[in-house]
Formats: structure tokens, sequence, C-alpha cells
């Protein structure tokens, strides 16, 4: 039976390259039903396959969505199939009469809830697709809806480092500022045991990490948009990110990214 099911989560959780030509043969298909048809079709055009088949269907039309241009681009189709996609791992789960099956579709609806949450929130560099309260308040539920599902999974602090600080961002967003301080101070605790599980030095300084940069930077925005901080947390996270850039032990490229993403992030949120 942990046979069957380990060979379940090697096939849910397939990038297009490991697939092969199944996922490969569709990405035309769908990205036609995507720019010409809408999200009815594409869902339509998905459930026509077998179960495991649809939840693979599903993170590649979150490809197709999220990283593809075209024109009429918008966030509004793209919930709407992601909410069918999560319905779809929570229907196989709940079909399922063993324990770690039923873990294994309740842990895809999470990613998936998870990764809704991420890319409606503003914070990504570059990204100018047009987002609506309706955006953050979607976004938001999905966050607290994996972090409900985390706990039933018994994820690690990692998990629960990125499901808080999707919660955070959303909040700040929908200008819940005291609410996101509750999230990013929960993801910075997160972000702390990742520290000192690697062995890390915990503050903020070059060498804690990214993680633990990047929750400090979140808290310190929220709290000054609160008033109870002039910036110096959030720009301490800055410089700390910037002296580590040219260390890759430390961070390297991932440090640049946590700069633009802190910058970008606060030049939507605070807004003049």
């Amino acid at each position: 039976m942990k046979t069957g099911a380990v060979f379940l989560v090697f096939s849910i959780i397939s990038t297009v390259s490991v697939a092969g030509d199944f996922l490969g043969d569709q990405v035309d298909a769908l990205m036609v039903l995507i720019e010409d048809h809408g999200p009815d079709a594409v869902i339509e055009h998905i459930e026509k396959f077998e179960p495991v088949q649809r939840l693979q269907l599903y993170e590649l039309a979150r490809e197709l969505y999220i990283f593809s241009e075209w024109e009429g681009r918008n966030l509004d189709d793209y919930i709407t199939v992601m909410d069918s996609g999560i319905e779809e791992a929570l229907y196989q789960a709940n079909s399922s009469s063993d324990s770690f099956t039923i873990a294994v579709f309740l842990d895809m609806a999470n990613v998936m809830s998870y990764n809704l949450s991420a890319d409606l929130a503003e914070c990504w560099p570059g990204d100018t697709l047009t987002r609506h309260r309706r955006h953050f308040e979607r976004g938001l539920s999905a966050a607290l809806q994996c972090i409900e599902w985390r706990h039933e999974l018994d994820k690690g602090p990692y998990s629960f480092f990125m499901a808080y600080w999707a919660a955070g961002i959303h909040q700040l967003s929908l200008g819940r500022h005291r609410e996101a301080i509750y999230s990013f101070v929960k993801s910075l605790n997160s972000a702390q045991q990742l520290t000192i599980d690697a062995g890390r030095p915990l503050g903020v300084s070059p060498q804690a990490g990214f993680e633990l940069l990047l929750a400090h930077g979140y808290l310190g925005l929220a709290m000054q948009i609160c008033g109870e901080d002039e910036g110096s947390q959030f720009e301490n996270a800055i410089q700390a990110f910037q002296e580590g850039v040219e260390y890759p032990e430390w961070g390297g490229d991932d440090y640049s990214f946590g700069i633009a993403q802190l910058m970008w992030a606060r030049d939507r949120i605070i807004r003049e």
C-alpha cells in the first residue's frame, strides 16, 4: 500500500520534463483554451482525463496562466481554474480510504492553495498584472486554508514560514495591518527555527539566511505602516541582504531577489 502511495506522489508532482509526452503534448491545447475560450473550457478539458492526470494538468495550467504572456491575461480566470484544481484534489482525498493516500491528495490541495495565494500577492518584481481587493481576499483565504491543512499534515517550520508570510502579505494589501503583524510574527518564529536548525546566527545579519531576513523585512514593513517602527527593521533587513549578495554561502542571488521583492512590495503597499 505504501509503495503504491509513494508512486502516486511521484506521479502527481511530476513536471513536464519528467512526465514526458503527456504534459508536453497538452501545452498547446491548454494554451489555446486559456487564450480563446476561457476558464470553463480549460476545466472541462482537464476533467476528461484520469484523476492523477487532472492534477498534473491543473499544475500545468497554473504555469501557463502565471508565467506565459498572452493578450487578455488576468487573475480572475486563473482563480477559477485553480479553485477547480483544489476541489479536485480534495475530492480525490475524500474518495480514498487509505490514510496515506488521503494525506497525499490533501497535501496537493495544500500546495495548490499556497501557490494560488502567493501568485495573487503584489510583491513579485516586474509583475504588473492588475490586482483588485477581491484578489487579495481570495489570496488571504487560500493562505489561511493552507495554514489549517499544514497543521493537519504536521508540516515543518519552512511550510509555516511560507504560509504565514502569504497571509501577512494579503492582510497588508487589504489594510488589515495589525493582523499582518501577527502573521509576520508567526512567519518570523518559523524562520528563526529554520535558522537554528541550520546552525546559523539569529538576528538581522547577512549570515542569518534568506528566510529569516525576509521575515524580518516583512515584519518591519508592517510595523512601519502601523507607526510602530520608523523603518529600521525593514532597512536593516535590506542592508543585511545587500551585504550578503556577494557571498554564495550566505545567500548570493537569493539575497538579490529578497531585496527586489521587499522593495517591490513596499512600493505597492505603501501608496502615497
